[in-house]
């Protein structure tokens, strides 16, 4: 019996040496001032102020009480913290700062979308006037239909498409080459056919065609009224005339030349303007065998160191009401006109020319209109 209550006894104080001990590990302890000073913030901090740091001698039911306490207003902290927080994370990405830059001077806008919307209203004005302002500041241009060229002036591209894309070679198998043959060959009544090298077709320029249609409208509204003939009235008396020149060059394999003595390429490149045409007037010619015999026989022999050779142009004439220099009631009817200032005639027929080889003078140079060139020799 006496070993049973030692033994309780025994275990009795052993119970009460754990109850003491779990009360120890499980109580909050107080913070030593002179530790706090010397080091960094502990590493464990208080967990609440409200908790009471209750003794070692305090019971269990309390402590846990406490801690659950403390660790309740702990992660409500905690918890308070990072929802604090979080609405300032969120804000954050709005508030873009740009680096400092030398070359933008306005404000740069919060929204990226409102300031590339802002970037592109400010700069399509701007861009606008530019262009429009360098547009307005070149002038007009006229470029060539043919190469691309850009020229300054309209004459100016006259003169290029004269020098450089006037003329173009008819093969053999065009059928434009064999009428121009046909109509050459039909006029020629010399002994021996000449022989054709080439036939060129000219292209001349929208102006020279302008010219040329505005003056015959002029011919058949002037017929009209003073009610000349039918085909006056009706075409300008248009007719497909002859002119015998002179190449010094391979014409049409290189454009025109520049020479002043290469009398085809002059009338190609400017026409049958001049004094000279305005004064004696301009010579063409009802047959191809009647323009070659205006000029002289021996011209290649004598200027074969020039290697000069003869070229046909056939040519498109608006003859209107022709004056025909002879005698008779008709001329004296025709200077009694003149003399009251009412004829006006718009060609000449010189004395002693008639039928087929008539010679046919126009005095003003938008009446001719050359249309192809035949390179040939007899």
């Amino acid at each position: 019996m006496a070993a049973v209550r030692s033994f309780f006894n025994v275990f009795l104080s052993l119970f009460l040496l754990l109850l003491l001990n779990l009360g120890c590990c499980c109580s909050t302890p107080t913070p030593n001032p002179n530790t706090d000073q010397q080091q960094s913030p502990p590493k464990r901090r208080k967990i609440s102020p409200h908790s009471p740091s209750s003794p070692s001698s305090a019971s269990a039911p309390k402590t846990r009480k406490a801690l659950s306490l403390s660790v309740r207003s702990y992660l409500g902290r905690l918890f308070s913290s990072s929802s604090s927080r979080k609405p300032k994370e969120d804000r954050s990405p709005h508030l873009l700062i740009s680096p400092p830059s030398p070359t933008i001077t306005k404000p740069i806008p919060l929204s990226p979308d409102v300031s590339a919307e802002k970037a592109a209203s400010v700069s399509k004005p701007e861009m606008s006037a530019a262009v429009h302002s360098s547009f307005a500041s070149r002038g007009d241009v006229f470029p060539c239909p043919a190469c691309g060229e850009v020229l300054s002036k309209p004459h100016l591209l006259d003169l290029h498409q004269a020098a450089h894309h006037s003329l173009s070679e008819l093969s053999d198998a065009d059928s434009g080459n064999s009428i121009v043959r046909i109509i050459f060959l039909s006029g020629w009544s010399g002994k021996s056919s000449p022989t054709i090298h080439r036939i060129l077709k000219i292209h001349n320029a929208p102006r020279t065609l302008a010219r040329f249609e505005e003056y015959r409208d002029t011919v058949r509204s002037r017929a009209s009224r003073r009610g000349g003939d039918e085909r006056s009235i009706a075409d300008g008396n248009e007719r497909l005339r002859f002119y015998c020149s002179t190449i010094l060059c391979s014409l049409g394999r290189d454009g025109v030349c520049g020479s002043p003595y290469c009398s085809a390429c002059g009338i190609v490149r400017h026409g049958f303007a001049g004094k000279q045409a305005e004064l004696d007037g301009i010579a063409t010619h009802a047959t191809s065998w009647a323009a070659h015999v205006s000029l002289p026989e021996d011209l290649e022999r004598e200027f074969a160191y020039l290697h000069v050779r003869r070229a046909m142009l056939v040519c498109r004439v608006v003859a209107g009401r022709v004056a025909r220099d002879g005698g008779g009631a008709a001329a004296a009817e025709e200077e009694e006109e003149e003399e009251k200032g009412t004829s006006l005639f718009d060609s000449v027929v010189p004395a002693g020319r008639s039928g087929g080889d008539e010679e046919l003078l126009v005095f003003n140079p938008r009446a001719v209109l050359p249309c192809f060139v035949i390179i040939y020799a007899a």
